[in-house]
């Protein structure tokens, strides 16, 4: 399996990092200055764009959707949708603005060219959905001008953010993104880069199935030019020692006991050969019997079997044949469950019984939920947005929910803003917010419109 195994003592505690980073009439062994600086930022860039899917906002994404719930402290306050401006500040100002993966991706790409920027781009994209669909509007065109003055950057509509999104992608394959940047300190090899531009372009016009009525057919055309097998996603493996670790093992290991497998996720798994491999006991989810609770579990940027099911879905929004759309469903539901370990004869035991019946609402329900338990462990915030766009898998709010950001008590849309963009940067927010008619957790983005 090719993956990125960025060992991470070797970004964040090695003053020297080796890498090798090829492009167009550069020579390797005598890089510029600009090629030396991008492969000092990259490792720690892409580093930090995994932990976002799997972190902080990721683990509330996870309580909200019930794949988790909240057992003691903060995790609690999470799950009855507490969910303050404080709560997400560091992500925002860490883990994706100010020295985080977004600022290091725009540093990158202004100072290289051809594939060394390309995969900056393809990675800004990925930030960027990330960042759009968990907040609506957000800076982005003027968002990394610090050094020249602009410290209160303006917001970008949502609705511009996703053509931007797709612009980047399409720049980053045109750039040459199908050769990589070679290997970092501790890889071991790379993904198929393009199929990976073209999987998350099939991904965010996916997300805008509830606005625009091309978006099925053009996530239907870029998931069929994505890559085609699990061996060629954009893994990326963690490490030990523990503050190396995934995401979740870490957090469990330093707050044990205040966080659990999701009862819902459960009771929905009850006849799924999967449920051994993601939880010994209904309650424990970190692990080293665990697939997903390891410290050196994966967190794919974006996996094979979330491709197939976007094909699957867009096979039916856009009318296709049943068929096509049951053999792409079979075939996530399979490539997922043969990855984590379930045997072949058991994942086809389970594949065979899957059907897709009735009206095309009826479909949709199917193939979502089956991506809900697909992605547990690996792709938290996109299940929530997959629920804010089509009302699937069916849950039901907190009745313990708190009315302070949520008045109306539905399962969040939204996080709030940060509070540091409310105290340093509040003209532009104050715009934000008004120009997108509110920002409680239940009020609705441009993208996900109430179901």
């Amino acid at each position: 399996m090719k993956k990125i195994k960025i060992i991470l003592i070797g970004i964040l505690s090695m003053g020297l990092i080796s890498c090798e980073i090829t492009d167009t009439n550069v020579d390797p062994d005598n890089p510029s200055a600009d090629v030396v600086n991008a492969g000092a930022i990259y490792p720690g860039m892409i580093t930090q764009t995994h932990r976002n899917i799997v972190a902080l906002n990721g683990r509330i994404a996870g309580i909200v959707m019930q794949q988790f719930d909240g057992l003691d402290a903060q995790q609690i306050a999470y799950g009855q949708y507490n969910i303050g401006e404080s709560d997400i500040d560091n992500s925002w100002g860490f883990g994706l603005y100010g020295g985080g993966s977004m600022t290091d991706c725009f540093v990158i790409t202004q100072n290289n060219t051809g594939e060394v920027s390309a995969l900056a781009k393809l990675y800004m994209a990925a930030n960027l959905g990330m960042t759009t669909s968990t907040w609506g509007d957000i800076p982005y065109s003027d968002a990394f001008l610090g050094d020249e003055g602009n410290v209160t950057p303006s917001y970008d509509s949502q609705s511009s953010i996703y053509a931007d999104i797709q612009t980047l992608l399409t720049e980053s394959i045109n750039e040459g993104v199908a050769s990589g940047v070679g290997e970092f300190f501790g890889a071991g090899g790379s993904a198929d880069w393009e199929g990976t531009a073209h999987a998350l372009k099939a991904r965010y016009y996916l997300h805008l199935t509830s606005v625009d009525p091309t978006a099925a057919q053009n996530a239907l055309s870029e998931a069929q030019m994505a890559f085609t097998s699990t061996a060629d996603q954009p893994d990326f493996v963690y490490s030990l020692p523990a503050q190396n670790a995934n995401p979740l093992y870490l957090f469990d290991n330093d707050r044990p006991s205040t966080m659990g497998f999701g009862a819902t996720l459960n009771t929905m798994m009850t006849s799924d050969p999967r449920l051994a491999l993601y939880t010994t006991d209904g309650e424990t989810f970190a692990s080293d019997d665990l697939f997903w609770g390891k410290a050196t579990s994966p967190t794919p940027l974006i996996s094979y079997w979330e491709v197939k099911f976007i094909e699957a879905e867009a096979i039916v929004r856009t009318s296709g044949a049943d068929l096509d759309a049951l053999t792409a469903l079979q075939e996530a539901v399979r490539s997922n469950m043969l990855y984590v370990g379930v045997s072949t004869t058991d994942a086809d035991l389970y594949v065979n019984t899957l059907t897709l019946t009735g009206t095309s609402e009826d479909k949709i329900e199917t193939i979502i939920t089956e991506k809900y338990k697909s992605l547990y462990g690996n792709g938290p915030l996109e299940a929530w947005a997959d629920y804010r766009r089509t009302g699937y898998p069916d849950l039901t709010p907190n009745p313990d929910a708190v009315p302070s950001f949520n008045p109306s008590g539905v399962i969040p849309r939204r996080f709030l803003y940060p509070i540091t963009e409310r105290t340093t940067n509040s003209a532009n927010y104050d715009a934000a917010i008004s120009s997108q008619g509110g920002h409680l957790l239940d009020d609705d983005m441009w993208v996900f419109p109430s179901n």
